[in-house]
């Protein structure tokens, strides 16, 4: 990889491993779902002007925006409003196992001996963190992850189905269809929408910026760019880094704890992941892969 293409892979990690810091402070400055909603509508409002809508695909693109725009983020926010940035950016990493158990299931893609032990191991280390006594929220925000994860798996598995579709079409219209579920679910279940969006903060709007603009703008546009020009064995490796990034942000940022709990359930999941991870760009290397959403 050249120098340029490396340094461009490893700002998108530190976007993508920042964003737990900011989503955290997000729920803190408005409620999640009311969150999510402002975040897509700034997505979609970019996105929209230059995309094309996708003939006969309206039913697949909502199923997709139900199954990631709303429930998958609503767990991952509300996990996030519960449970410390560090230890969701830990627990988030379940999404790569999760999708090997579906496409087994689904595509009929059994995992060899060693891409099962690297699961094994990643919900041993998730069972370690979890079974933190100081754990923030209980078990519930890690349940929550670990629905949110399996739920990023299924919408995996649906992009394979909805077939071929751009990547910034794909999360426009996602956008587009999920903002305003979200945004009926907040008002059902928030309270104080205009209060909130009239007093909020430079961090709750830089919060909603960063998510919309950096991780999903410039973050995937620039991801997908290097997935083209290279192989899925030399860019997917990298995402490795994404919860020493998270981890770190929380711990530096926030000033969260790390304590024994979380390093060697962290060390689990990532050796896991890890294992799965490399298996996965072994395999796909010879072929170009289809991007993730």
């Amino acid at each position: 990889m050249k120098p340029l293409d490396l340094a461009t892979a490893l700002f998108v990690i530190v976007i993508w491993g920042l964003n737990f810091v900011v989503v955290k402070v997000g729920v803190q400055e408005m409620p999640p779902f009311l969150f999510m909603a402002m975040r897509f509508v700034v997505v979609a409002a970019i996105l929209l002007p230059f995309i094309r809508w996708p003939k006969g695909q309206f039913r697949p693109l909502l199923a997709y925006s139900i199954v990631l725009g709303v429930l998958h983020f609503a767990m991952m926010f509300n996990a996030m409003h519960l449970a410390d940035a560090a230890t969701v950016a830990l627990l988030s990493q379940l999404n790569t196992p999760w999708a090997v158990i579906l496409a087994a299931i689904v595509f009929k893609d059994y995992p060899g001996w060693r891409r099962i032990l690297g699961i094994v191991i990643a919900f041993a280390g998730c069972a370690v963190i979890a079974g933190e006594p100081r754990f923030e929220g209980g078990l519930l925000p890690a349940l929550l992850v670990v629905g949110g994860t399996f739920l990023w798996a299924v919408a995996a598995v649906q992009i394979k189905q909805i077939g071929e579709i751009g990547p910034f079409a794909l999360n426009g219209w996602m956008a587009a269809m999920a903002a305003p579920q979200l945004l009926a679910i907040s008002i059902m279940v928030e309270d104080g929408h205009w209060e909130i969006m009239t007093n909020l903060s430079w961090l709750g709007w830089g919060a909603i910026f960063f998510q919309s603009v950096m991780v999903v703008i410039v973050g995937y546009g620039l991801w997908y760019g290097l997935i083209k020009r290279y192989p899925i064995s030399r860019v997917i490796p990298l995402t490795l880094l994404l919860p020493v990034v998270g981890v770190a942000s929380g711990v530096l940022i926030l000033d969260e704890a790390l304590t024994p709990y979380m390093i060697v359930g962290g060390v689990l999941v990532m050796i896991g992941v890890g294992i799965v991870t490399l298996r996965q760009a072994m395999r796909a290397a010879p072929h170009q892969p289809k991007v993730p959403s």
